[in-house]
């Protein structure tokens, strides 16, 4: 490497090449070695030249070219031990310069030295993006916890009052057992807290025609229709109605619903025609 050179060594050179006049282009004539390694010698640049036996080679042919004595000039100066002691990696080209040939065993190990701080890069670069995933990962999950909890807060502040609208608006009662009385044709159910709400009866025939009315506590008609086969009645009960008389000509022949929830008629005597569900609704 050039750094075997002295500063002593070097500032010779150049005082010799430019009491001759050579230009680093005339030199190149006379030794054969291009004009950027001639000038590299003389400045020092490590960056250009070949490997230390190469640049020893050049800088002895460097100095016979200016008139100097190369051996006296390099006697004291020491070179890498490692470096081969022959030229068979040197060529002349066509042009007639000599150039530094190269090992390709030391290329590839010189390729691979080089590629070292890069693969240590590499490393900490993904070192740091694990990092930073696993702290973003972390606090996303936090954040999702916070809002969860947030969630759950606002919907434990909820009124009562808007529990029971909630339920009113899906549409679900809990009708109670039924009694039925065969001697007056009728099934009685009982449906607590359902006065103050809105209802919706919904009646559907099925196996054939048959009459359907629907009157309230006061003896108001709220539905008098025949519903036959295979269609739909909805029937609209307002708030505080406190109770509904269904009277079906054939109850076989419907299927009742309140609210979406099932309106049985058990215990129905044998051939029994006309029958009654009453419904009373309290609080």
């Amino acid at each position: 490497m050039v750094e075997n050179l002295t500063s002593e060594v070097r500032q010779e050179l150049k005082e010799a090449r430019e009491a001759k006049g050579y230009s680093f282009e005339q030199l190149a004539e006379i030794t054969k070695i291009q004009p950027k390694f001639l000038k590299a010698i003389e400045e020092d640049d490590t960056d250009v030249l070949p490997s230390p036996f190469y640049t020893r080679a050049f800088a002895k042919k460097f100095a016979k070219a200016v008139g100097l004595n190369p051996d006296d000039l390099f006697e004291e100066v020491e070179f890498d031990p490692y470096v081969s002691s022959d030229l068979s990696y040197a060529h002349r080209d066509d042009d007639g310069v000599v150039r530094a040939g190269t090992s390709s065993n030391e290329s590839m190990k010189s390729r691979f030295r080089g590629w070292i701080p890069k693969i240590w890069l590499l490393i900490i670069v993904i070192a740091i993006l694990g990092v930073v995933w696993f702290v973003i990962t972390r606090m996303g999950g936090g954040n999702g916890s916070s809002t969860n909890d947030t969630v759950q807060v606002a919907s434990s502040s909820v009124p009562q009052s808007s529990s029971v609208v909630s339920s009113s608006s899906a549409n679900t009662l809990k009708l109670e057992n039924p009694q039925t009385d065969t001697a007056n044709r009728k099934t009685t159910y009982n449906v607590a807290n359902a006065l103050t709400q809105s209802h919706k009866l919904v009646a559907k025939g099925q196996n054939g025609d048959t009459t359907l009315k629907v009157t309230d506590g006061t003896g108001k008609v709220l539905f008098n229709k025949t519903v036959t086969k295979d269609a739909e009645e909805n029937i609209d009960l307002p708030a505080n109605t406190a109770s509904i008389t269904i009277t079906a000509g054939q109850i076989s022949h419907l299927t009742l619903t309140l609210n979406n929830t099932h309106v049985d008629v058990p215990n129905l005597p044998t051939g029994a025609t006309v029958w009654n569900v009453l419904m009373n609704f309290s609080k």
